[in-house]
């Protein structure tokens, strides 16, 4: 088993060069070192001032809206993270956000109903959605008016997004300057993901947990508690990291395809086993898994984790959800966990 595991965790060689620009041949390409900042420069394009979010959503996101001056407005979701009314009853706004949670493709028939019906524009984030694809083949991100990929959660960068602009006749920002690496908290964890290939998952998660433990005594909790700055405030670096490039270059997507979805087969079936119920029901073909999403309670909960930890893995909470939508947010916004892939 551990064999198994680590050759699906094993980094994979670059076959060839490639850029994003030649995965999305017809889209203008600038980078960013957030999403965040992507979603700004992206809303300041379609000078939206009122954008449409889904409820199940990570608080940070709203930092783009604030940026811009933008107001948020939000649709429901359903356990299976679809659309939970019908577009027709969604407030009205000048941009709609879709998202290809987890890397799984979004159905945007609902989305381009309403954009139709609004003349809203349509905005696909696939932040965690890097190289997955569609039933008809399409790339995530290439299939609404804009397209968001944090590049840093599926590649090992301190930072690094992209924004893709397909929507003709639009004026794109030039690209900007790159800077630095990205900062020193987010260099050690680029370290950390370096260490687990050398070391292996299981040495570099024992001394992960030993840092949250430490972090634990010392506030309470094993990770960093919700930040209701994030919801206001952009990240900082404001600069992509000069490491993109190279990093960009260096990936193989048909290898690291491969990879995490070897990775997913391999979890999803002991995961299930020990009863946790899983948040998609397969995994088609095309989708580059950003994790194995799941939900599970008590004993059941317990039992996963104890699984996990015999791999090196751990499992967290997601996502942190806005504070407008915390307070009644349905339990299925609030028990979904994630096993990452980028080590």
């Amino acid at each position: 088993m551990r064999a198994l595991l680590a050759s699906v965790y094993a980094p994979p060689a670059a076959s060839q060069p490639w850029r994003l620009e030649e995965l999305l041949p017809g889209a203008d390409i600038r980078y960013y070192s957030f999403a965040r900042r992507a979603l700004a420069d992206g809303l300041r394009l379609s000078r939206a001032g009122k954008v449409l979010l889904p409820g199940f959503l990570c608080r940070d996101v709203l930092s783009s809206l604030s940026a811009v001056g933008a107001e948020a407005a939000f649709y429901p979701v359903d356990s299976r993270l679809n659309p939970a009314a019908a577009p027709e009853a969604w407030p009205k706004a000048d941009a709609v956000l879709a998202v290809d949670y987890f890397g799984f493709p979004q159905d945007l028939t609902p989305f381009k109903a309403y954009c139709a019906r609004t003349g809203a524009v349509l905005i696909e984030d696939a932040a965690h959605a890097l190289f997955s694809r569609d039933a008809s083949g399409a790339l995530l991100g290439s299939r609404g008016d804009l397209g968001l990929f944090s590049l840093r959660k599926t590649l090992p960068l301190p930072n690094g997004a992209a924004l893709a602009v397909t929507k003709a006749g639009w004026a794109v920002p030039p690209q900007g300057p790159f800077g630095a690496w990205g900062g020193v908290r987010r260099a050690r964890k680029t370290s950390s993901r370096a260490l687990a290939r050398r070391l292996g998952s299981q040495r570099t998660y024992q001394g992960l947990s030993f840092l949250r433990d430490l972090r634990r005594l010392k506030t309470g909790s094993r990770l960093p508690g919700p930040d209701a700055e994030s919801e206001r405030v952009l990240p900082k670096p404001e600069r992509p990291c000069r490491a993109l490039a190279s990093a960009l270059t260096a990936a193989d997507p048909q290898a690291e395809a491969q990879r995490r979805r070897a990775l997913y087969a391999f979890l999803s079936a002991r995961l299930h086993h020990a009863g946790a119920e899983p948040i998609f029901d397969a995994l088609p073909l095309g989708v580059v898994p950003y994790g194995l999403p799941y939900r599970a309670e008590g004993k059941t909960a317990l039992k996963v984790e104890a699984l996990l930890k015999g791999l090196g893995l751990e499992s967290l909470t997601w996502p942190d959800l806005p504070s407008a939508i915390m307070e009644s947010a349905p339990s299925f916004y609030k028990d979904v966990r994630i096993v990452h892939f980028l080590w």
